[in-house]
């Protein structure tokens, strides 16, 4: 938001839900107040909210509906809750008073003192303080006190630890130590010299730690010689040593509050020049292999100063001391002999060094590592020498020889120097190792994250061999340690070998001793990827890329944990997940091979925290022009979209301008990229113009027509109201009895526009016509058909016409050969039409009731039926045939004139009936509506 998570004051009173309430409580959760101070809130509001803002006042911010924060410093902090529902939200805010630290601190008058005493002690701290406790460390308990000072008097010497508690009315508190020393005075001296000639005077000085406001009231000096010590004010002083002696001064110190120690000088020693000093070698002249040896005697001596001219020197108390020289020549020496440090006249003499001294250095050959070649480096003449290798093979004089010693063992050569002049000799010896290692490991295929142990068979017995172990893909020094252990770490076919050193590597060529066999390191080769983050709410898929690193060792379980209890899964390719917290979550696939090789692999996926986001209102409608306020409540930037329309695409709160509907979609994107979004549509209410397909309609008088008019997505309202069937449909039905105009308003849905169109229905004059009366007239004969027609009548249509001599004639003829009731229709000089009918009915006679005198039923389709033939006759009510017993051998009824169907076939019971004379009676119905009846004989031929 422009303001981190909030939002401005104008949306809450713009979006107000008045119909919720919104509050909410608070307590710490250790029951104090006090900082730092972690506190839980719980809202209490009504309905349901679609998400909670909470502000804390101290720069943190939460989305959940039950938070909890941490307070780092005292003061009061407004915290406001903003409930978010569907159309509005609610804000609510409360004063949390978190108190202060409490910080106390001890000081006093002094945290030192030199014996038992009293000490006082004085506390400050911030806030306003009830109660102080104080604990002094020498169990005597706590001492309660409102007040701010106290003294506390230790008994005893010792280190004490002082603790107070210091607690304010809201039951806040902090604690506070000091350390406190009561001990005698630390004293701290010197003297210089502590030896040397008598008369010699020494100088003391020493340092005392005293308590505050202490002084040392008198330094009490034990010079150690038996003189009267000395008593002094200050830290220092000197003393004339005239007695040759050792001596163990000491200083008193005494403080003016009565403390006093006693501090103990080292011995100090003084004496005088030894006298009758003797020094001499016991030889002269030495060979280079011998030691040589000197004597040293002085009377009261107790201890030499020599140097023996190579360099070197040193002090002994014997007479008799030993030097070995490593350079043939002459030897200045000089000792010096001493008593209690006072130095005696020294002597120097000389001694010659003569021969030679055996020296060579060695080195082996790569190419054969028990060959080795040697340097002579020794001094003196080397005319005669003799070199022997310790392996029984011949010595030889060669200077600087090369020989090649046996394959394996440890071999003394030696090096003797002869000088045939002096007849000295010198020996030097060294260790010659050889061997012929042989790196030994039994494993030919081991399982990953097993172990496996090299050794050395036939090694070097050089203790001072070291060893660089390349094995299993790993480089490991085990120093003179020639075994190793490890775990393989890595899947493959390893080739293995040890380096062997035995010294330096420009003198000694290391020896590189190879496993005669690879081993495998085989197992499961694991393999899967996750995403390297995943946001709340997304699903986490896993891909499996696993396999047998040697084709043939079939894994044969898998075993997923997906870093908490509640999945498990045992097959090759997992389901997609779902987590529902912010936490790490260690994924962990463990396989198991054919071979019982187990491995696992884990791999951590982070689940990020979505963005919160609420929009409001979730959707609104303008008027054209119009422009709405959207606001978006977030934790994280957010991004609007479109931008058309819009004040601010990045914004919290933006003014919304569209021209057309619109669906706002905002996203909000977290740092670790995860995603929500929310949307609003606005729905843009256009002006709009009323229309009717046509604006004017005719009709005649008495007809009524349907009105229309577009768009009909709109509010409408017809007026005048007067024959119309409903005033507030698109399409209302009118029948006028005038003409009339009708206008329609139609406006929108929001009220934001509206238009009018009129509608004039035109009423036309109906033309009339009157046929006449109906008439009844004789079968066959000619009628006229004499209407009275308005005046505007401008055409004729007679229906049906086929009776009569034109169907378009204002007075028609026609010949009646059966009842007809024709319709004249006639249209005015204005297209409205008018109709009448005329009956023109036959007249009921006997003459038209047509029987014929015989029939011959036969079967040939000829006159095979007997039955009347009528003219005006609507319906044979009843036919009866009877023979000349007068009996009923056919009788029909209420069938239509003229139909063959309801004759007789000369049977009755089904036999043919003989050919006579027959009866017949027939009743009918004329088309006019009278009831004939008539008789007579007819014969059946044969």
């Amino acid at each position: 938001m422009t303001k981190k998570f909030l939002v401005f004051y104008l949306l809450f009173f713009s979006f107000i839900a008045t119909s919720q309430t919104v509050d909410f409580t608070f307590q710490s959760t250790n029951g104090l107040f006090c900082t730092p101070a972690t506190i839980q809130f719980t809202q209490n509001v009504t309905g349901n909210p679609t998400g909670f803002i909470w502000s804390f006042g101290n720069g943190l911010k939460s989305f959940t509906a039950n938070p909890s924060t941490s307070y780092i410093f005292g003061g009061s902090y407004t915290v406001k809750l903003i409930a978010i529902y569907a159309t509005g939200a609610i804000e609510i805010s409360k004063t949390v008073v978190i108190s202060p630290t409490i910080i106390p601190a001890i000081s006093v008058d002094r945290n030192y003192i030199c014996q038992p005493g009293i000490i006082n002690f004085t506390a400050s701290s911030n806030g306003n303080i009830s109660n102080y406790d104080w604990d002094f460390g020498d169990g005597t308990g706590i001492n309660p006190t409102p007040l701010n000072t106290i003294s506390h008097s230790f008994a005893n010497y010792g280190t004490y630890t002082v603790n107070l508690k210091a607690t304010d009315a809201t039951g806040c508190f902090g604690q506070d130590t000091a350390i406190i020393d009561v001990t005698k005075l630390p004293i701290t001296a010197s003297v210089s010299p502590t030896s040397g000639c008598i008369p010699v005077v020494s100088n003391f000085t020493s340092s005392v730690l005293l308590p505050v406001n202490g002084t040392v009231s008198s330094y009490l000096w034990d010079f150690g010689d038996g003189s009267t010590p000395q008593s002094t004010t200050t830290n220092s002083t000197s003393h004339n040593y005239n007695t040759v002696g050792s001596f163990s001064p000491t200083l008193n110190i005494t403080t003016n509050e009565g403390c006093t120690n006693t501090f103990n000088f080292s011995p100090l020693a003084f004496g005088t020049p030894p006298t009758n000093h003797i020094a001499y070698p016991q030889k002269t002249t030495i060979c280079g292999w011998e030691t040589a040896i000197f004597v040293a005697k002085a009377t009261n001596a107790n201890s030499y100063f020599w140097d023996f001219g190579d360099g070197t020197t040193t002090t002994v108390t014997d007479t008799i001391t030993q030097h070995k020289y490593r350079s043939l020549g002459v030897q200045n020496i000089t000792v010096t002999p001493l008593f209690n440090g006072c130095p005696g006249t020294p002597i120097s003499f000389q001694i010659t060094v003569t021969g030679v001294i055996s020296l060579y250095v060695f080195s082996n050959s790569c190419a054969s590592k028990n060959t080795y070649s040697f340097i002579n480096t020794s001094q003196g003449p080397r005319t005669n020498l003799t070199w022997s290798f310790g392996d029984g093979s011949p010595s030889t004089n060669i200077d600087d020889p090369v020989h090649t010693f046996p394959a394996s063992g440890q071999f003394n050569t030696s090096l003797i120097m002869r000088d045939p002049v002096t007849g000295c000799t010198d020996t030097l010896t060294t260790p010659i190792y050889t061997a012929t290692p042989t790196l030994i490991n039994a494993d030919i295929a081991i399982c990953r994250n097993a172990s496996t142990t090299f050794t050395i068979s036939n090694n070097y017995t050089n203790p001072a061999a070291n060893y660089t172990w390349n094995v299993m893909g790993s480089i490991i020094t085990t120093g003179t340690t020639p075994t190793v252990t490890l775990t393989a770490g890595t899947l493959g076919n390893f080739n293995n070998y040890v380096i062997i050193s035995q010294g330096n590597p420009s003198l000694f060529c290391p020896d590189t001793v190879r496993l005669n066999h690879s081993i495998l390191v085989r197992g499961p080769l694991l393999d899967f990827t996750v995403p390297p983050s995943v946001c709340l709410g997304d699903t986490l898929f896993i891909t499996n890329n696993s396999g047998p690193f040697i084709p043939a060792d079939t894994v044969t379980l898998w075993y997923w944990n997906y870093g908490n209890s509640l999945n498990n899964d045992t097959i090759y390719q997992p389901d997609p997940i779902f987590f529902g917290s912010v936490q790490t979550y260690q994924i962990k696939l463990t396989a198991i091979d054919k071979n019982g090789c187990i491995d696992s692999l884990v791999k951590p996926v982070p689940y990020n925290p979505i963005p919160f986001l609420q929009l409001i209102p979730k959707g609104d409608t303008l008027c054209l022009g119009q422009s709405d306020s959207l606001f978006a409540f977030h934790s994280d930037p957010i991004l609007w979209s479109p931008s058309a329309g819009l004040s601010c695409n990045t914004c919290d709160t933006v003014i919304a301008n569209p021209t057309v509907t619109t669906q706002y979609i905002v996203t909000s994107t977290t740092a670790f990229n995860c995603t929500v979004r929310d949307s609003v549509l606005i729905t843009v209410i256009p002006p709009f113009t009323a229309t009717v397909p046509s604006p004017n309609t005719y009709i005649c008088m008495g007809e009524q027509d349907t009105l229309d008019v577009n768009p009909k997505d709109k509010v409408i309202v017809w007026s005048p109201v007067t024959n119309l069937s409903n005033p507030n449909i698109y399409n209302p039905i009118v029948n006028p009895t005038q003409t009339t105009t009708y206008t329609a308003t139609l406006t929108d849905s929001l009220g934001c526009f509206s238009s009018t169109v009129d509608v004039t229905v035109f009423l036309k004059t109906n033309p009339t016509v009157d046929a006449g009366p109906d008439r009844i007239v004789p079968y066959n004969s000619t009628f006229t058909i004499s209407p009275n027609y308005s005046s505007n009548v401008s055409s004729y249509l007679w229906t049906p016409s086929t009776l009569l001599n034109c169907s378009t004639c204002a007075t028609p003829n026609g010949t009646a050969l059966n009842t007809e009731t024709y319709t004249i229709q006639v249209t005015s000089d204005s297209g409205c039409v008018a109709s009448d009918i005329i009956i023109i009915g036959i007249e009921c006679n006997a003459a038209n009731l047509l029987m014929p005198k015989a029939f011959t039923p036969n079967n040939d389709n000829l006159n095979d039926f007997y039955y009347p033939l009528t003219r005006g006759i609507k319906t044979i009510l009843k036919f009866s045939i009877y023979n000349r017993a007068g009996q009923i051998v056919y009788q029909a009824q209420n069938f239509t004139p003229n139909a063959k169907s309801f004759g007789w076939n000369g049977n009755f019971k089904g036999t043919l009936q003989p050919a006579a004379a027959y009866i017949y009676i027939l009743e009918a119905l004329c088309e006019i509506g009278q009831r004939l009846v008539k008789s007579g004989s007819f014969l059946l031929l044969r």
